[in-house]
């Protein structure tokens, strides 16, 4: 099958990052002389024990057509066996604003999904993240946004994926601002705000994580950030394939070495349009994908959230309790509502596209037909149109010449 030039361009620069890497890294480490080196101080083990090249290698596996597991309900991973802490499993929430309360996006009706039998458009605009107070000791973390497609494009090799990877740190006062980290600037926004899903269905996943200060990962995060010349700690890798994404992904994780989750998030079904909810080829487990505002928060929290549930409200991606004082600022307001309670938020537009690119177009020999039946009537108008009128009356026919008679 063909390969688009823009596909192979994509591909290329996202390989491409990966082997610029290594060069700088390394005459990183020759030409910098190394600091006097500190103390030991061993990391305790329960604050990096996750191993983070297990999770990510196979990450894509059931929507990269290069794997064997590709296109298989069963490739989708489940939380006993390979996710490295079932605690931490992502669980999404949506606001619903009508009945203003938060439910989960698995209970979003198929009537409130787009009547659209075609392609959607995505964007995803990344708003808050708030560590509870018993992660109050995080230092540098890694929050990830991961969108695949689950249909290629026709004529098309591999389906394609976004993602946005960003370095989180909290400032002085332990407090992480999505704003002061660029999550709304135009870099950030480019690897999530052009998304197209075909046929109204894809996967996505959050994933947070926590690194080694000095790890590989936030070195080479860093390389890729003063490559890109961005002040935010961002990278946006935008529509490239998955395998391409795939190596990428590999390659970090296996550069970050030991983690540990916050939230830890495998590609989850999203089906945006009522339309692909009928599908039955759908995985049996899904999120419903519509406009509004999304929480995520690891599974070790979702019991307390539960009784907090009824008396939030989400404001701006803050939770916020629905008796707090008004008069306080937003902040404020949102440091008090279930402290204990580790969240990210994201905005979600969901639109029709005009566009239908993973079905197949009309067979060849429809078109032909059709342009050779084209053809011959404009043939036919023309040579009305073509044909001498006298005084705008149609001509007469000629008279035949009469035949001379036989001797």
């Amino acid at each position: 099958m063909p390969v688009s030039r823009r596909l192979f361009l994509a591909d290329a620069s996202a390989l491409g990052m990966i082997t610029a890497l290594l060069p700088q890294l390394a005459a990183a480490q020759a030409s910098t002389p190394p600091p006097p080196p500190p103390p030991p101080r061993p990391v305790p083990a329960e604050d990096l024990p996750h191993d983070s090249y297990s999770f990510w290698t196979g990450f894509y596996d059931s929507v990269n057509p290069y794997s064997g597991n590709y296109g298989s309900k069963a490739a989708s991973r489940g939380p006993t066996d390979q996710l490295p802490d079932p605690a931490a499993q992502t669980q999404y929430l949506h606001y619903d604003t009508d009945n203003k309360r938060l439910r989960y996006a698995s209970d979003i009706r198929k009537e409130e999904l787009l009547d659209h039998d075609g392609d959607v458009g995505v964007s995803i605009a990344l708003a808050q993240f708030r560590p509870g107070a018993g992660e109050s000791n995080l230092k540098v973390s890694q929050l990830r946004v991961d969108t695949t497609q689950v249909h290629p494009f026709v004529n098309i090799l591999t389906p394609l994926a976004w993602s946005a990877i960003a370095s989180v740190s909290p400032n002085n006062a332990g407090k992480v601002s999505l704003d002061a980290l660029g999550f709304r600037s135009p870099q950030a926004m480019q690897g999530t705000s052009k998304i197209l899903l075909t046929e109204g269905t894809g996967k996505l996943a959050v994933n947070i994580s926590r690194a080694a200060a000095q790890s590989m990962f936030v070195k080479a995060l860093n390389i890729m950030i003063q490559g890109a010349k961005i002040a935010a700690p961002i990278v946006s890798l935008p529509a490239i394939s998955v395998p391409a994404l795939s190596t990428f992904t590999e390659a970090l994780s296996y550069w970050e070495d030991r983690t540990r989750f916050i939230m830890a998030g495998n590609l989850t079904h999203a089906v945006a349009t009522q339309q692909a909810l009928d599908d039955p080829d759908r995985d049996p487990a899904y999120i419903g994908l519509k406009s509004g505002d999304y929480l995520m928060v690891p599974q070790r929290h979702v019991d307390e959230l539960a009784k907090a549930l009824p008396n939030l409200d989400l404001i701006q991606g803050y939770l916020v309790a629905k008796d707090a004082d008004p008069n306080l600022p937003l902040p404020e307001r949102a440091e008090n509502s279930v402290p204990g309670i580790t969240y990210a938020s994201m905005h979600i537009t969901v639109q029709p596209s005009d566009t239908n690119l993973s079905r197949p177009a009309a067979s060849s020999s429809s078109t032909s037909s059709s342009c050779s039946s084209s053809s011959t009537k404009k043939s036919t108008t023309k040579s009305k149109q073509e044909t001498p009128t006298t005084n705008g009356e149609a001509p007469k026919p000629k008279e035949e010449t009469p035949k001379a008679k036989a001797d």
